[in-house]
């Protein structure tokens, strides 16, 4: 199930009412108010969400939450109210590969955003019922984890200037020179490069690479990193971006993927 689920763009009255539907039927979900958001104009898969740290809800313990400003990751599911008056933001976040449950209020709202959107969206409307809610929800989540079995199968190999990743054979090369990497810094490489332009976090990445309870917590991510780039950067090539305070990004330009 999403480790963090993101009410964005609704009144007090509805976020309270989603907010109890939530806290009854996904008590492993972390329920977030957010109060803005950005999609990132060089980067749009990367998203940011500003935490509404200010709302008490009895429900909701935003103390756990650090930072004010949030990066949407790839287990987070995002619950978007679209506003009444077309907004050229939230039709960029929408246009994002975010996990979302869309909540509109008339047909009219569904043409200004959704009418050539050939995405398939799971949609609601305010006020929505725990059954409607809950069955959306486990819809999202299912979908999602068919995108990432899907993803997986496809890219076979990553392409990247001259580094190519071969994920079934699990080899490196670079130049046409094999790379000796070890298993968890192929694992690592391959989530990177398998999302170009997407950033993870330290704490993403241990989930994804290793688990929670992995001793050496988030310094573990920063070096594995290290010794991935001695291996596969120099002064020609920077494969690995550092995004400062929040994590890492497999550069973007010139990647692709080749299917076999």
């Amino acid at each position: 199930m999403f480790d963090r689920i993101f009410l964005v763009g609704f009144n007090i009255r509805s976020e309270d009412r989603l907010i109890k539907i939530l806290d009854e039927s996904f008590h492993s979900s972390r329920i977030i108010c957010v109060k803005d958001f950005k999609v990132d104009s060089k980067s749009p898969e990367q998203v940011t969400y500003q935490v509404n740290k200010e709302q008490n809800h009895p429900l909701l313990s935003h103390d756990e939450e650090k930072e004010s400003n949030i990066n949407v990751e790839i287990e987070d599911l995002s619950i978007i109210n679209l506003p009444y008056t077309y907004s050229k933001e939230y039709s960029n976040l929408i246009e994002t590969s975010i996990s979302r449950i869309l909540s509109i209020e008339n047909f009219t709202i569904y043409e200004s955003y959704l009418s050539n959107n050939n995405n398939n969206d799971q949609i609601i409307s305010i006020p929505t019922n725990n059954n409607d809610l809950a069955m959306r929800i486990q819809i999202a989540n299912k979908n999602l984890k068919l995108s990432i079995k899907n993803i997986s199968q496809s890219e076979k190999i990553i392409q990247y200037k001259n580094l190519k990743i071969d994920t079934e054979k699990y080899l490196v090369t670079l130049e046409d020179k094999k790379i000796d990497l070890t298993f968890k810094e192929l694992e690592l490489l391959k989530v990177l490069a398998s999302n170009p332009g997407r950033v993870f976090s330290r704490e993403n990445l241990l989930k994804n690479i290793w688990d929670y309870d992995y001793y050496g917590g988030t310094r573990t991510v920063d070096v594995h990193v290290r010794r991935l780039r001695r291996k596969i950067e120099d002064h020609k090539n920077n494969f690995i971006e550092t995004i400062w305070n929040v994590g890492y990004k497999f550069n973007e330009i010139q990647s692709g993927n080749i299917n076999e």
